[in-house]
């Protein structure tokens, strides 16, 4: 009978803390580490907007570990709404296939051919705002679709390949070491402003890609060592849809991460450093666009004649190194605190899915603002792809500054909920699963802390 009383008073501490902050804390549109946007400060000293952000998660897990009936997590988990799966004629499916691979020829011929201004250009436009930012969000809000829209596989399935065998013991890190390069060149060179440098950059992967199918083979080539495709397989289970008999269902977003954990696509460890990297680059590509970064990192090791994109390389190779063993000893904090007879590496296998939603909120936090002042130049430039445009940016909006803010929030609130269910499906009783999620729960609150100083740090110049 206390449970209920207990309840309602965390609940409303809970929307308390969330109102507080919101109306506390004035911060930025989104970052991005390609066309500049720009930055309202906020209006109350960082260090409490920040600890403020860390003490509505702490608040959201003594909320949920409340939850310790398995039947209840599970009814929650369970609860969707169900509708017909709409099926796609094979001739539809067949044109879709073709036009994207059409747009990726267009979309690098614009870059050589179009206006030398970025945001006049149809390339950095369509593959900045229209794809990595706008499709990566319904890939993560609403499903896979890359696997049947990838030109690249498209092109590849109707060329030979020697299909050789794929040394299984690479596993994906040709997918994390791509991934990485890929940051490494949008951060570090002029590819993000130079729709030149961008087209020679596609080819670049247009050569290695399908270089590597022909060698392996497609489905292999696709399924183990593509970064593109992984990186969209892993954001594809955190959407809110998924597909079963015909049939879609809508619910909580990430449960595919809780009702497949054992199929999930998680079979090696280098899986668990293809998901970390995710969640490092999103943050990366924040942080090194803020003033803090540059006058403190850039300018100090540029006046001793380091190369950007040298400086880049050794942030992204020690940051990520960071990431990876900060999670890694939060994992063997895990295993001491919950005494269980599961292996170090199974459960950090198994907990890892739990910090993807962490990556979707923040990208969406990071790129939502990004969408939506760049998005009309490019309809008009979709119209005249030639034309050298004279485009003003119409800033957004005070109100928005909310939105990022609740998005970081809710990812983070998202992973805490997977994290506690993961638990209750590993170990048995109440008290073992909920000591398993202390060390976890506590990385979870001090990264967004430090989202949330990124998104109120001022951009640099």
């Amino acid at each position: 009978m206390m449970g209920k009383p207990i309840i309602k008073i965390l609940s409303r501490l809970y929307i308390l803390a969330l109102i507080g902050i919101i109306f506390l804390s004035v911060p930025a549109a989104a970052h991005t580490g390609g066309l500049a946007l720009t930055n309202e400060p906020v209006y109350v000293p960082i260090w409490l907007f920040i600890i403020t952000g860390g003490a509505v998660i702490s608040l959201s897990f003594l909320i949920i570990s409340l939850a310790t009936d398995r039947e209840f997590i599970n009814n929650v988990n369970s609860t969707c709404i169900k509708l017909p799966q709409f099926q796609v004629n094979k001739f539809v499916y067949g044109f879709l296939k073709i036009a994207c691979v059409f747009l990726l020829i267009y979309t690098i011929l614009m870059g050589f051919i179009g206006p030398k201004n970025p945001i006049s250009n149809f390339s950095v436009l369509f593959v900045w705002v229209i794809w990595w930012a706008g499709y990566t969000m319904t890939v993560y809000l609403f499903g896979n679709t890359w696997d049947q829209l990838n030109p690249w596989k498209t092109i590849s399935s109707v060329l030979p390949s020697f299909k050789l065998n794929y040394p299984l013991n690479l596993g994906s890190w040709p997918a994390s070491l791509g991934l990485i390069f890929f940051v490494l060149i949008e951060v570090g060179s002029n590819v993000t402003y130079s729709p030149i440098s961008l087209s020679y950059i596609i080819l670049f992967y247009t050569i290695i890609t399908l270089m590597g199918s022909f060698l392996y083979g497609h489905e292999i080539w696709f399924k183990h060592a593509d970064p593109l495709s992984k990186f969209f397989q892993c954001y594809g289970n955190v959407s809110l849809t998924r597909s079963h008999d015909n049939s879609i269902y809508i619910g909580l977003p990430g449960m595919k991460l809780i009702h497949g954990i054992d199929d999930i696509g998680l079979p090696a460890r280098h899986q668990v450093l293809f998901i970390i990297t995710i969640l490092f680059i999103t943050t990366y590509d924040g942080l090194v666009s803020t003033q803090y970064w540059v006058e403190n990192i850039i300018s100090p090791l540029s006046i001793f004649g380091f190369p950007i994109l040298f400086i880049h390389l050794i942030g992204l190779i020690f940051g990520h190194l960071i990431f990876y063993l900060i999670y890694h000893f939060s994992i063997h904090l895990t295993h001491k605190l919950s005494n269980t007879y599961i292996s170090i590496p199974s459960l950090s296998m198994r907990f890892a899915v739990s910090l993807l939603p962490i990556a979707a909120g923040y990208h969406l936090a990071h790129y939502i603002g990004y969408i939506l002042t760049f998005f009309p130049s490019f309809i008009s430039i979709i119209l005249f792809p030639i034309d050298q445009h004279i485009i003003s940016i119409t800033p957004l909006p005070l109100w928005f500054s909310f939105i990022p803010l609740a998005f970081i929030l809710l990812g983070h609130m998202c992973s805490v909920w997977i994290s506690h269910c993961i638990s209750f499906k590993l170990f048995s009783g109440r008290l073992q699963p909920l000591r398993s999620q202390y060390p976890l729960i506590l990385v979870m609150v001090l990264y967004t802390m430090f989202s949330l100083w990124i998104i109120s740090a001022p951009l640099a110049s």
